[in-house]
């Protein structure tokens, strides 16, 4: 651990120098890392939130964005974040490997969610209702929340129009969707989405549990014939945030500039990121991709098979203090009909 806080302390020094000569004229030098890049939707947010943070603080604040896992490489953020590497960070609790238990767990509960605005509603309430959630960030100060736009089912020979199309299948999935599929009688195969295009180009897959914009940046509206809109949620979290140090350095006139943004923030990286949603969706049509909606009936069926997994998870949280079983079930509660 000393010697993993040391390397930290270095890259930390190193990163900051640098921020430090290029930002010179303002008040308040800050460093921001992201694994994205300003061409990503997320990065295009970011670089029209830190304009706005620049503009209404009058050039009090002056913020220096790393980019592409740059400064921090790894795709959760919080611990580095948390020890100075920078003083703002993209964070993803949802990919960390163990701890945050709260954040990184309760995007399961909402299975069968089909709008991406909805999940962000009922995850935002409960975000205002439960200090656990961040209590767990261990000082950080989130600035902005993360949801992801639903997932739907691509194949190649087929379209999807009820569980029992899915037997005998193989599905590039995410391991949250592995015991649906199982149930369904397919077999879910986790592997890199990069390795995703050949498998499916040579048969070795039958179809993969991707978003929309997928169809374009990674090209599978060449190797797919179908698009079933069967929708697999990616829950909320939240996305950025700033180090406990860096926040109590910073006056309050400033802090409350970034907190007035947190709406903005949330609000703009969903509309770019569904913006890259229609692009994918245009671009398979042009491809001669074939969308079609599954019967709210067939949704339904499908999603029950996510429910013993995600109540074993809420018992897990329960046993670890936290209230799982509460949340998960208000989350259910609060699915549109």
């Amino acid at each position: 651990m000393k010697l993993k806080s040391l390397a930290l302390a270095l890259i930390a020094t190193t990163s900051l120098g640098l921020a430090s000569a290029a930002a010179w004229a303002a008040d308040f030098n800050l460093t921001y890392s992201t694994t994205y890049t300003p061409t990503h939707p997320y990065g295009q947010a970011d670089e029209e939130w830190i304009a706005r943070i620049h503009e209404q603080t009058d050039g009090r604040v002056e913020i220096t964005a790393f980019w592409g896992g740059s400064l921090i490489n790894s795709r959760e953020g919080i611990d580095e974040l948390n020890a100075g590497v920078a003083d703002m960070s993209y964070i993803a609790p949802i990919y960390a490997s163990s701890g945050y238990d709260l954040n990184r767990l309760t995007p399961q509960f909402f299975y069968g969610y089909e709008d991406a605005r909805d999940v962000l509603r009922v995850y935002m309430a409960l975000w205002d209702e439960y200090p656990q959630f961040t209590e767990e960030l261990e000082g950080a100060q989130v600035l902005g929340y993360n949801v992801g736009t639903p997932m739907h089912l691509m194949l190649r020979e087929k379209p999807f129009t009820q569980v029992s199309d899915l037997q005998g299948l193989r599905i590039r999935s995410a391991v949250d969707y592995i015991g649906a599929l199982t149930a369904a009688g397919a077999e879910g195969v986790t592997m890199p989405m990069t390795d995703t295009y050949p498998s499916l180009q040579r048969g070795v897959l039958d179809g993969v549990i991707a978003p929309y914009e997928a169809l374009k940046s990674l090209s599978f509206a060449e190797v797919i014939k179908f698009y079933s809109e069967l929708p697999h949620s990616r829950g909320a979290y939240p996305s950025r945030a700033m180090n406990a140090q860096a926040w109590s350095s910073l006056p309050e006139d400033i802090q409350q500039v970034f907190l007035d943004n947190i709406e903005w923030l949330t609000d703009r990286t969903y509309e770019l990121a569904q913006g890259a949603e229609d692009d994918g969706k245009a671009h398979g049509e042009s491809l001669g991709v074939t969308f079609n909606a599954v019967d709210p009936e067939v949704i339904a069926e499908y999603s029950a098979a996510f429910e013993p997994a995600a109540r074993e998870t809420a018992k897990q949280l329960d046993a670890a203090g936290l209230p799982g079983t509460e949340i998960h079930d208000k989350i259910r509660a609060a699915l549109p009909n």
